[in-house]
């Protein structure tokens, strides 16, 4: 009898872990390193805003000429969103050159992964060059080659430095089972992301074939989505508007009351021109690698 409840124990322990499981894995930590919407107190004044706004804002939906207060790092979060990510946001606050601030935060991550551990990574960066540059054909099986010529540049190009040490950092992660996913790029079709070398990184070039002549399509992109987003109004059953939905799932992802116009009557049905760019091709490869049914609008 003794037995018998010791196994039933056992048995109730293994199912409740296992639930406890699968609880966990409902929520992915993912970490995004972008240029984000800065908070208020960042500007010192209306004027500091407005210029703030067109220097790094994406899009101005409701043609007031003044750009809504999404940045790059917001619209690729945007994408990415869905119930089941937990996102924990890395900012690239333009005092360093890009690289610089990439390689302090995937270190960051890295020296903090045993307490803060992430599941995914979207670097929607590039340090790219031309594809030229590198022996050809350009080869997968070459990448440690390749990796080594850019160590090389760097012994003289601190940018180079700082790109190799990415590269490096970001196979650190991948090593720890981090998915991370980075761009082809978008210097043309002659160029390469050189951050694609990283061993074990996802690298994301657009779907549209149409946007080759600006988004590098190369052996060592990995997969293809969508890269162009045109923003569609929401309307209530009366046709007021509630928002707008930026990735096509029908769901309100920028609500009216985040535009800048006071005028919300005139507001257009779509915005044009899209936004494009494999910046935003990564986090919709994101979404379908974690992401395997559709959840409801969030009310």
């Amino acid at each position: 009898m003794k037995f018998i409840r010791l196994l039933l124990s056992c048995l109730i322990l293994a199912l409740t872990w296992n639930v406890s499981s699968q609880e966990q894995k409902s929520y992915y930590y993912v970490a995004i390193i972008d240029r984000f919407y800065p908070p208020m107190e960042a500007f010192e004044s209306e004027d500091d805003k407005t210029q703030h706004r067109w220097m790094y804002g994406v899009v101005d939906i409701d043609k007031d000429y003044q750009k809504e207060a999404y940045y790059h790092g917001d619209m690729v979060q945007l994408i990415a969103n869905d119930p089941s990510f937990v996102f924990l946001r890395y900012p690239l606050a333009g005092q360093r050159s890009p690289m610089k601030e990439i390689l302090m935060a995937i270190n960051s991550i890295n020296d903090r992964f045993d307490r803060t551990p992430i599941d995914s990574l979207v670097l929607s960066w590039e340090s790219s060059t031309l594809i030229s540059a590198f022996d050809q054909p350009l080869s997968r099986k070459h990448r440690e080659k390749y990796i080594e010529t850019i160590r090389q540049w760097g012994e003289e190009n601190p940018s180079w430095h700082d790109t190799y040490l990415v590269i490096k950092a970001l196979e650190a992660l991948t090593d720890k089972g981090v998915q991370v996913f980075t761009i082809a790029g978008n210097s043309g079709s002659r160029a390469i992301n050189t951050l694609s070398f990283a061993k074990g990184v996802t690298t994301v070039g657009a779907a549209e074939k149409e946007l080759n002549y600006f988004i590098s399509d190369n052996v060592f992109v990995d997969t293809y989505e969508q890269a162009a987003y045109q923003f569609i109004r929401l309307d209530d059953s009366n046709g007021v508007p509630l928002g707008y939905d930026v990735d096509g799932d029908g769901c309100q992802d920028i609500p009216i009351s985040a535009l800048t116009s006071s005028d919300k009557t005139q507001l257009p049905k779509a915005t044009w021109p899209p936004i494009k760019g494999s910046s935003f091709a990564a986090p919709m490869a994101l979404k379908k690698a974690f992401v395997k049914t559709t959840a409801h609008c969030p009310s």
